[in-house]
């Protein structure tokens, strides 16, 4: 076991063990790390020594997590959350917006540039120019498992079944369209009498990250042989012309213009989704980040 204590060597150790499982293996990690795979085996080795368990698996079937080091992986992804909050809570305490912050923000919303997260972030980053942003653009699940776990401090995306160890604050709404692309049988249709049959033949593009029966009924019963996990991936889908699915107004708009997509049913079954900001139950945010969530919510009314 290691000793009451941590040591600084310790800490390097767990980084390049957290490093490691991030991307997947030695090869991937050395990038990040700028040493060789070979000094990295050295270095979780030691590790494993130090603890007095085995981490991973790693050889020519690839790189694979025990049980332990799973356990271990999210101790210190916990312990490092820590120390990032212990830093930024002593630099909030300066007086000064100083350290640094993770944020993480549900894709395509760049093509909103009206957001409350985009108006709070525009005015943040001129009230606190000397903190270090990261921002990661992820799957709603995703947000909220890397809020959960402490390695973003705030998100922002559409939450349809909220869990207890977070705290979720409304944003604002966006109109989500069900399109269909040049091609697809619905595009030309303009007697709606035909929709129902058309639909029910037609190739559905599921989202993955939230329970499509439930927020969008037209999708029930429907067929559906393609998935994505980001919107990205949908208008993907939607564009080849054998699938319909439903994308966000304004990231449509671009294709609307040009008329590569059309409105299902001229918007007839059309959904509205909640946007929200999510962050860790019972963590007292720092001043950095109380900072940015303010203005964030303040953005939904200049929004």
């Amino acid at each position: 076991m290691l000793p009451p204590t941590l040591a600084k060597a310790d800490l390097h150790l767990l980084y390049v063990f957290t490093t490691v499982v991030r991307s997947r293996g030695f090869a991937a990690a050395q990038v990040e790390l700028n040493v060789s795979p070979s000094t990295i085996s050295r270095q979780i080795s030691h590790l494993e020594t130090r603890l007095g368990m085995t981490l991973c698996n790693r050889g020519r079937s690839g790189f694979r997590l025990t049980h332990k080091g799973e356990v271990v992986f999210r101790a210190a992804q916990r312990l490092f959350a820590s120390i990032k909050d212990f830093s930024e809570t002593v630099d909030g305490s300066r007086g000064k917006l100083v350290g640094s912050l993770s944020v993480a923000v549900i894709d395509n919303w760049v093509f909103n540039d009206a957001s409350p997260f985009q108006v709070g972030l525009r005015e943040f980053v001129h009230k606190a120019p000397d903190v270090t942003l990261e921002l990661f653009s992820l799957a709603p699940a995703d947000i909220e498992i890397a809020v959960q776990d402490g390695n973003v401090s705030l998100g922002v995306g559409v939450f349809h079944r909220p869990k207890p160890g977070l705290i979720y604050e409304a944003l604002t709404t966006e109109r989500m369209g069900l399109y269909c692309a040049r091609g697809h049988p619905l595009f030309d249709v303009t007697d709606h009498t035909k929709l129902p049959a058309l639909l029910q033949q037609s190739n559905y593009a599921k989202r993955t990250y939230l329970n499509e029966a439930s927020v969008a009924p037209v999708s029930q019963g429907m067929f559906s042989n393609g998935c994505a996990h980001q919107i990205e991936g949908i208008a993907h889908l939607i564009l080849t012309g054998r699938y319909i699915g439903y994308l966000p107004e304004h990231f449509a708009e671009f294709w609307l213009k040009e008329g590569g997509i059309k409105s299902v049913g001229d918007g007839q079954f059309d959904q509205v989704s909640q946007i929200k900001l999510v962050f860790k139950r019972g963590a007292e945010l720092n001043r950095v980040t109380q900072t940015l969530a303010d203005l964030i919510l303040a953005g939904c009314v200049a929004a």
